[in-house]
């Protein structure tokens, strides 16, 4: 067994997201895996630009695409709901490519600012349920004393 069989076995950083898909950072290699026995696999040295942009029909589903220095382009992922998990894989990606462009520039910001959009709004929902829970408790306690003064 080789050293490079050794460093294959085991991912720098994983990234799932859906059922049965995620993404794997090799020294050398990008692994896309899908859930009918797909796998895409690309050498880091042939990848030229990562693009993440907001999927179609739900922009919470991200899609992921690697231009290629052959010029073709290449949808790595589609449906990737796990935001934090590529942010995190970023720096490794750009330290394995140090030459690698992304698309937005500030891919790793944006993912960011998303992430605390998304927590702000899982907030606000929250906090609107117990408000209008509380609201309705509050209410019923107003009928019911109102209830036993009034007979």
């Amino acid at each position: 067994m080789s050293e490079d069989d050794n460093v294959r076995k085991f991912p720098i950083s994983v990234v799932r997201f859906g059922m049965g898909k995620e993404i794997q950072l090799y020294n050398d290699e990008i692994v896309v895996t899908g859930q009918e026995d797909q796998e895409i696999r690309l050498q880091l040295s042939v990848i030229k630009r990562l693009t993440l942009m907001p999927g179609d029909p739900n922009p919470s589903k991200l899609v992921l695409m690697a231009d290629l220095d052959d010029g073709t382009a290449l949808i790595l992922a589609e449906g990737m709901t796990n935001a934090r998990g590529f942010r995190a894989m970023l720096p490794q990606l750009q330290e394995l490519i140090p030459d690698l462009e992304l698309d937005p520039p500030d891919m790793s910001e944006q993912l960011r600012q998303a992430l605390n959009t998304r927590r702000a709004w899982t907030l606000t929902c929250y906090g609107t349920f117990i408000l209008v829970c509380v609201l309705l408790y509050a209410l019923y306690l107003i009928v019911s004393y109102i209830g036993a003064h009034h007979h």
